[in-house]
């Protein structure tokens, strides 16, 4: 019953230690106060006074003090594992000072693993140090190696390689500098190295006009052993080819509509109405009566009325 309460305390006092430890490493971290130089061209006197001579040898120069950016804080998503580890590396290789030892340098890394998988993954780390007293880590690199098992994707070697086997990472509609950072992430991840490999998978994806550009080049064309030059060229004869687009597009004009020589041109004339047939003539004659007329003719036709 003592050794398990003497156990209790000790886990107690190792772990305040620890925070104790991360609590002075994020003050050593804190924003570096900067001296409040004035303006000279807001007062009278500085305005007119002389300009203060640059020193040129690098011994009159004042040190400039750099404030990289924190590690976003990490969930434990494979994904942003190897965001998280380049932004801590980042960080102590820019701050070296502000790191005594692995020990700071890990413990730093574990305080921003605040949510999720990683969260529980630095908690049992605590708490194994709180039961012996250290971290299980020898040093940063230890600490980086055990990272990187758990936290960034082990299968992302054979993934990379699957993709460059089949028609998925080909360009179509992007652009050559878009498809150029694609297949160099997929390469680097690959862990091909071969440059004559690596040429032919850039030139297989590539959209067919551009990589019929290339195979037509009947003079610098780059070696078989250099990709970058086959890079470079792949995006100049992609930049020529958009600008050539371009231009056609803004001096294209649009032509008049052409008449058809076969086809006879409608021509509307303005015919003036008929007069109206109501009379056929405006003159009456016995055999030709008007309406009027021939009512007067029927009467004077009619048969007299017989008893």
């Amino acid at each position: 019953m003592i050794d398990d309460r003497l156990v209790s305390m000790n886990c107690v006092i190792a772990i305040k230690a620890t925070h104790q430890m991360l609590q002075d490493v994020l003050t050593r971290l804190g924003p570096i106060p900067t001296r409040d130089v004035q303006d000279p061209l807001l007062t009278h006197s500085a305005r007119h006074s002389p300009a203060p001579s640059i020193p040129t040898s690098s011994a009159g120069r004042k040190k400039v003090s750099l404030k990289p950016s924190f590690p976003p804080e990490f969930s434990g998503d494979r994904a942003s594992g190897k965001a998280l580890l380049t932004s801590c590396r980042t960080y102590i290789c820019l701050c070296p000072k502000a790191f005594e030892d692995d020990s700071t340098k890990i413990v730093w890394a574990m305080s921003y693993m605040k949510s999720g998988h990683a969260n529980r993954w630095a908690t049992r780390e605590f708490e194994q140090e709180g039961k012996t007293g250290r971290l299980c880590f020898l040093d940063w690199l230890d600490f980086e190696d055990e990272f990187q098992k758990d936290f960034i994707p082990l299968d992302a070697e054979a993934a990379a390689i699957n993709v460059l086997e089949t028609t998925a990472y080909f360009q179509g509609k992007w652009s050559v500098d878009d498809y150029l950072d694609q297949f160099c992430n997929l390469i680097y991840d690959s862990g091909y190295t071969n440059p004559k490999t690596v040429i032919v998978k850039f030139r297989r994806g590539l959209d067919r006009r551009i990589s019929m550009a290339l195979a037509g080049m009947a003079f610098g064309r780059p070696s078989d052993t250099d990709p970058e030059a086959w890079f470079h060229l792949a995006v100049w004869i992609d930049q020529n080819r958009a600008a050539n687009e371009a231009f056609h597009i803004s001096h294209r004009q649009p032509y008049p509509p052409t008449l058809s020589m076969n086809r006879p041109l409608a021509i509307s004339r303005s015919i003036p109405a008929a007069p109206p047939l109501w009379f056929a003539h405006s003159n009456p004659s016995p055999g030709n009566p008007v309406p009027m007329d021939i009512d007067a003719a029927r009467k004077a036709k009619a048969t007299p009325n017989t008893c």
